[in-house]
């Protein structure tokens, strides 16, 4: 009897621990996803990318180049609705170790969730998240964005 006893408590306990755990932003892809492509109307979809984001004890960029092919139309739309914290976003022609590289778009005074930017005679687009330094580890969320093609 003293066992049962014991067994319930430590269930009861664990339970309710349970509750008090933080837990990471929700980061469902096909959900993001599926938003984002809504937004590309009147482009066809083309591909996504998915970023998930953490801190580490210094600041840093993560890159994604995007290719693309001169003489096309494109469309890129962004959700960042699992992002736990506004980031700064910034989109460039060149590489980060390019030095002649020119910005394209910024967000650094204006935080959406969810937005889109057309490009054409281009043959790259490369998407810089800053992500400032914090504790080492912490998970950030997610990034998604579609790429549209016309």
């Amino acid at each position: 009897m003293k066992h049962s006893k014991l067994y319930i408590v430590l269930f009861i306990s664990a339970f309710a621990f349970s509750f008090y755990q933080e837990t990471p932003a929700e980061c469902d892809p096909k959900g993001l996803k599926d938003k984002a492509k809504n937004q590309l109307d009147p482009y066809e979809y083309d591909s996504s990318k998915i970023t998930r984001l953490k801190h580490t004890t210094k600041d840093q960029v993560k890159e994604v180049e995007i290719p693309m092919f001169i003489g096309e139309k494109y469309k890129l739309a962004f959700n960042l609705e699992a992002l736990k914290k506004t980031l700064e976003i910034n989109i460039y022609n060149k590489d980060k170790e390019s030095k002649n590289r020119k910005l394209l778009y910024s967000n650094k005074d204006k935080f959406e969730k969810e937005f889109t930017l057309e490009f054409s005679r281009m043959r790259h687009v490369f998407i810089d998240y800053s992500i400032p330094a914090g504790t080492n580890g912490e998970d950030l969320g997610c990034a998604v964005f579609v790429l549209g093609f016309k």
